[in-house]
């Protein structure tokens, strides 16, 4: 109850901490904390770097400087000298003052670029106090953010209700001092009092000191910080991104900067989306409503199904709600899942037997309309029709003109308003089939394109393409992406694989030569096998899940039947697509130790499986992008540990051969660090085919030479 006027006092003073506890849990202050950690991060990051470069790394700045004196001196690398002052360096034996000087500022440059450049990473194997503190202050403030909110809105409400009382209530009396005020005063003294001590208004204050008690005792333990990371990583690096100056320098390095300017002061509409948004996603999505017909070229993993989807939600914010989207049939269960979880738009889709009723459904009630490029040409839409936005995934499969499909695409291009083409194979150093498809979205540009501007004006090629192209490579923009290592394991055949490989390179047949390393059938006669079942075994011990990938069926058969309990029901070409996903949901859900095994050509393209960070290819693929796709179902945005990719390799095999002739002993890797512009011309599917034929002759025939003249 507040009877005097030093209950008044001590209410107002409850409400002056209240209103500062409540100051400093704002955002602004979240987002401090945040980047004080994140620069301590930087600066350990830093000095992990300083530990790896050779003290003759200051001659890259002054070739004239004392190195071998320093060395004698018994440093070793950067950072043993990291934090030395002139005066330090004074010490050592022929050391002037200049020359100590000079080394001084080299020292500094080399450590101030090093600091700048330093990027964390938080890996949740191997988590320090500082990565907790950051998880712990980036949870607090995406969780209590939402309650102080809430808190402002009723301590405002609550404020202004008394705070006017409060002030009439401070004017009272002692008993002497009562007697000289006027009764009209002491009236309003005494309605005061009452209003303060109403229950209506003690229950609002006992409710605000009851969600700030929340806020301000809230804790959250290390293994659910962990956990949450695991799976949201990519919010994470979103928040970081948001509080320091942590962000991409390359989100659009390829464009003009009147078009960057351009394309940032858009405003883009995230109401309904339940999904945070990486900043050059945002770019992305923003790009192509500028432009309103594009060919988005982001390398694989970079999330371009999100920011379709970013466009088809701000167009639908804007009464522009009809959207078509185009995508192979693998995927399309994908794409319905996607949008249902992520936003609130409505999804129909055009396949199967009710195609007809969902069609009309779509009309009638606007949403997200999926179908494949089979049945792109059989919805009956004209040029009364309303169509707002346009997507087609994997859109160089419309790239030959000619084709019925490629047709069914163009006539929808024609008619939608926003039409969004997306490829992650790079396009560049094919500008004919570059040309094609942007000369269905933005025909002027395509025709202004040639091979020799290409080749010999890169500036002005790029500047050609800026309003309807925009690629970018997952090293360039998910700065934050873990280590990727690539090992191979190399064994021997078991002597009945010997026999029947032996048979096989007779016989002429490839198909078999490729999986004779797996006949044996159980680990005691199957060395890749043993070696499979020991990965897996390991990952189990070290809290990893496993991707298995194979061409074959009857090797995933045979990995299946060994793996017994720990693995799921493979995904091959025979599961629909919809129990596809199922699969991995549950996958997902698994414990530590569980194996998804998978026939390459399906679970390879189209899902997202980042739950797991071990990969096993069981042997070589004719097409390296094939093996490319597998991997990047886990090293892709969202994934938080490192990648450890095995690839099982047999000696005095076809392995071999098939690795010497595609050149990919090491070339792989330069699969996820390359440049695009050095990236693979695209071929269509028949040179595709003559182009494995060939590759299958040559390998055939060096293997056979090989095996000739190992048996002689």
């Amino acid at each position: 109850m507040v009877r005097t006027k030093q209950d008044v006092e001590r209410l107002e003073a409850e409400l002056n901490r209240i209103h500062e506890s409540i100051d400093m849990s704002s955002e602004e202050l979240f987002n401090y904390r945040i980047k004080g950690i994140w620069q301590r991060l930087k600066t350990s990051s830093g000095k992990e770097q300083l530990k790896t470069m050779p003290m003759d790394t200051i001659l890259t700045l002054e070739n004239e400087l004392p190195v071998d004196s320093l060395m004698k001196n018994g440093f070793k690398t950067m950072e043993d000298i990291a934090d030395h002052k002139p005066e330090d360096f004074l010490q050592l034996e022929g050391m002037d003052e200049k020359t100590a000087e000079e080394l001084y500022q080299a020292v500094s440059k080399i450590k101030a670029s090093v600091y700048e450049q330093a990027i964390p990473r938080v890996n949740p194997d191997d988590i320090s106090n500082d990565d907790v503190s950051l998880l712990e202050s980036i949870y607090k403030k995406w969780h209590l953010l939402k309650i102080l909110e809430k808190l402002q809105a009723e301590f405002q409400e609550y404020y202004e209700e008394t705070i006017p009382d409060i002030e009439i209530a401070k004017k009272q009396k002692s008993f002497f001092g009562a007697l000289f005020q006027p009764k009209e005063e002491k009236e309003k003294i005494r309605s005061a009092f009452a209003n303060l001590n109403k229950s209506k208004h003690q229950k609002e204050l006992n409710k605000i000191k009851k969600r700030l008690d929340y806020m301000l005792d809230f804790e959250v333990s290390k293994e659910e910080l962990k956990k949450h990371f695991e799976t949201e990583n990519a919010f994470y690096y979103t928040e970081i991104e948001k509080a320091t100056d942590f962000d991409s320098k390359n989100i659009s390095e390829s464009l003009p900067q009147e078009a960057v300017e351009a394309v940032n002061s858009y405003p883009l509409d995230t109401t309904g989306l339940n999904i945070t948004l990486r900043n050059y996603q945002i770019f992305g999505a923003k790009y192509a409503l500028l432009y309103k017909k594009t060919l988005l070229g982001d390398e694989m993993g970079l999330g371009k199904t999100i920011q379709a989807l970013a466009i088809i939600n701000h167009l639908t914010q804007n009464n522009q709600g009809h959207a078509v989207i185009i995508c192979p049939l693998s995927v399309v269960a994908n794409w319905k899942r996607e949008i249902e979880q992520r936003s609130d738009l409505q999804t129909f889709v055009f396949h199967g037997s009710n195609r007809e009723e969902q069609f009309k459904a779509w009309k009638e009630e606007r949403g997200v309309l999926i179908t494949t490029f089979e049945l792109a040409g059989d919805m009956q839409l004209e040029k009364e029709s309303h169509l707002d936005a346009l997507i087609v995934d994997e859109a160089h499969y419309v790239k030959n003109q000619s084709a019925k499909r490629s047709q069914s695409v163009y006539h929808l291009a024609d008619l939608a308003e926003y039409v969004l083409f997306m490829s992650g194979t790079p396009l560049e150093n094919s500008v004919e089939e570059m040309k094609q498809l942007i000369s269905v979205l933005q025909p002027e540009i395509a025709e202004s394109l040639t091979k020799e501007m290409y080749l010999h004006q890169p500036k002005a090629f790029r500047k050609a393409i800026a309003p309807v192209y925009l690629r970018r490579n997952r090293k360039d923009v998910l700065n934050e992406l873990p280590d990727l290592e690539i090992i191979p394991e190399w064994v021997r055949f078991g002597d009945e694989e010997e026999k029947f490989y032996q048979q096989a390179v007779k016989d002429e047949q490839v198909m078999a030569m490729r999986r004779a390393g797996w006949q044996g059938e159980i680990p005691d006669k199957s060395p890749k096998l043993e070696k499979l079942l020991e990965i897996c075994e390991n990952a189990k011990e070290n809290g990893h899940k496993v991707l298995v990938f194979s061409y074959f069926k009857d090797v995933i058969q045979t990995i299946s039947k060994n793996l017994e309990d720990r693995t799921h029901r493979a995904i091959t070409g025979d599961v629909p697509n919809h129990k596809r996903q199922e699969i991995i949901d549950a996958f997902t859900g698994d414990e530590a130790g569980s194996v998804l095994v998978s026939q390459i050509t399906a679970g390879g393209v189209g899902v997202n499986i980042q739950a797991a960070n071990v990969v096993i290819l069981c042997e070589p693929q004719w097409k390296p992008s094939m093996e490319e796709q597998a991997i990047s179902r886990a090293y892709r945005m969202g994934q938080s540990r490192n990648v450890v990719v095995y690839r099982l390799l047999t000696e005095e095999s076809i392995d071999v051969a098939m690795l010497d002739v595609l050149g990919e002993k090491a070339d792989l890797f330069n699969l996820f660090v390359r440049e695009s512009d050095t990236a693979s011309r695209i071929l269509d599917e028949q040179e595709q085919e003559e182009e494995e034929a060939s590759i299958q002759k040559k390998v055939l025939r060096l293997e056979k030479e090989r095996f000739m003249e190992a048996v002689r």
